[in-house]
């Protein structure tokens, strides 16, 4: 994307007291034949992000040292009772991104809290721009909770839901 249009983006970024900013590490592999990070893994850095701030480590990991995330959905690796699909993903590039060494900063907030779904919405920064100016990418990701057995929606719990409510923010705007 040219540099003119990224003068026209909005401010995009939310209130930093409702985002939550995961240092992501940029791995060699993740760059294309252009010296870019590719596509496909800047979904990988998204998803990065999501699981460090919101999947809840199993007990006998986190005895181990494992990070609590800062709010934890019910849900947890293989075999538990509930579990998370994607629904849908957007992702808008807005310039490329490079390896770096110190990596990103995905900067993500809830857009929007359904009954059994959230959007999570992201901004990949880097640590030399704080404050999220020009960021590389904007994205939102549609998570739904399901019962792992019957694969049937299951609503967020009135706790968790004000659990999450810390995290909500306005939602993007993204081109069309």
């Amino acid at each position: 994307m040219a540099a003119d249009h990224i003068a026209d983006a909005p401010d995009l970024t939310p209130h930093p007291s409702q985002a939550l900013d995961i240092p992501v590490p940029v791995r060699w592999t993740d760059l294309d034949a252009y010296g870019h990070v590719n596509n496909a893994a800047v979904v990988r850095l998204l998803e990065e992000a999501r699981i460090a701030a919101f999947w809840q480590a199993p007990a006998e990991q986190i005895a181990l040292g494992a990070p609590r995330p800062p709010a934890a959905l019910p849900v947890s690796g293989a075999g538990a009772e509930i579990s998370t699909v994607i629904a849908s993903q957007r992702i808008e590039y807005a310039r490329p991104l490079g390896h770096r060494r110190d990596g990103v900063v995905v900067r993500l907030w809830l857009s929007r809290i359904g009954g059994a779904s959230l959007s999570v919405d992201y901004l990949v920064l880097t640590r030399d721009d704080p404050e999220g100016r020009a960021p590389y990418a904007r994205a939102r990701t549609v998570v739904v909770l399901i019962d792992a057995e019957s694969g049937t929606p299951v609503r967020l719990e009135p706790a968790t839901r004000d659990e999450l409510q810390r995290f909500a923010g306005e939602p993007l705007r993204f081109r069309d």
